[in-house]
């Protein structure tokens, strides 16, 4: 038997993986104290992981079979309340044995105890790290939505889960608005559907719902190759007007989250609310190319969050929350 791998070790690994991925949201974890920090790589490599598995070259069947032995080992592993028991990793899918199951299998007994951990610790509920692989086995299955409420459930496992996650390691005060806790993980991802419909189209995979494009006079092909035509302008500010109204709602949650988490959560919230921004300013413009932020909003952004002085200079709430949200008290911008 292999020997047991360390709660500190493990956490070494996870901090390994997260740094490794090169992804601006693992910079932004260093705006955490470092035990919250370490708990974001724990949780950032699971995700990872998660990720990976969904999108290997294997075949559809094979990849699903995987995220359900990926998902069963979880589910074992996060119902002990004890981080000293053994890590337990189930048989694989019987004759299926891709190259880098092997592979898997040592990532498991090298994240899966700083993962239980860091799930006990800050007492996440393990129904939110089992849906973030649900919401990876939706992709395996499901490449078009028939109506909004379908892609709402699959923002949810993919991106609100995440981030209620999330707020259980940056810590809250209750009760928690739970509601524009989930908006505001619905609004990061119909801001990424809005920016990667190309990217998906290349992929066969089309994410607005078709009750959406209809009622403009698109049909499935007109999505799977876009032209910048007054219908999709129409289409897309409806998204776009939507996503705002999510970004609105999950603001909310400011008041609750411990002052420790309020300065990532503020960078991910501007961060995508920007981008959005960027989105609206010209719509069409995601059928010719990939919207992404400036280096001079990146660098804005990070300056603003990482220098504690312009931190707190920052309005609260944020200017592109609308007038009913910030009251009568808030005709003008407080500032911390």
């Amino acid at each position: 038997m292999p020997e047991e791998i360390p709660v500190a070790t493990s956490y070494h690994f996870a901090r390994r993986l997260s740094r490794r991925s090169g992804s601006n949201f693992y910079r932004s974890f260093w705006l955490l104290p470092r035990p919250k920090r370490e708990a974001m790589c724990a949780l950032y490599a699971f995700a990872r992981i998660t990720d990976d598995l969904g999108d290997c070259n294997e075949p559809a069947a094979i990849r699903g079979r995987w995220l359900e032995w990926w998902r069963q080992t979880t589910a074992i592993n996060l119902i002990s309340d004890s981080s000293h028991s053994k890590i337990i990793l189930p048989e694989g899918p019987v004759g299926e044995e891709p190259a880098w199951a092997s592979q898997l299998y040592q990532q498991a007994r090298e994240i899966l105890p700083a993962l239980r951990h860091t799930s006990a610790q800050y007492k996440i509920p393990s129904r939110y790290l089992l849906e973030i692989i649900d919401g990876v086995l939706a992709d395996q299955q499901k490449t078009r939505f028939e109506t909004y409420e379908q892609l709402e459930h699959y923002c949810y496992l993919v991106a609100s889960a995440v981030g209620l996650a999330c707020l259980h390691i940056w810590e809250f005060e209750e009760p928690l608005p739970l509601e524009s806790a989930v908006d505001c993980g619905l609004a990061f991802q119909l801001t990424n559907v809005l920016r990667d419909v190309v990217e998906d189209a290349k992929r066969g995979r089309i994410y607005l719902p078709r009750q959406h494009y209809e009622q403009h006079g698109l049909c499935e092909d007109d999505i799977l190759t876009l032209r910048r035509d007054n219908r999709l302008r129409c289409l897309l500010q409806d998204e776009i007007l939507r996503a705002k109204r999510l970004f609105d709602s999950g603001w909310k949650i400011w008041d609750s989250i411990h002052p420790d988490g309020q300065p990532i959560f503020s960078m991910m919230w501007r961060t995508y609310r920007r981008l959005l921004t960027r989105i609206e300013e010209d719509p069409t413009r995601i059928a010719v190319c990939r919207i992404t932020l400036s280096p001079s909003d990146r660098i804005g952004l990070v300056s603003q969050h990482f220098w504690p002085p312009s931190f707190r200079r920052l309005p609260v709430p944020p200017l592109e929350v609308t007038a009913p949200l910030r009251g009568n008290a808030q005709a003008e911008v407080n500032h911390r």
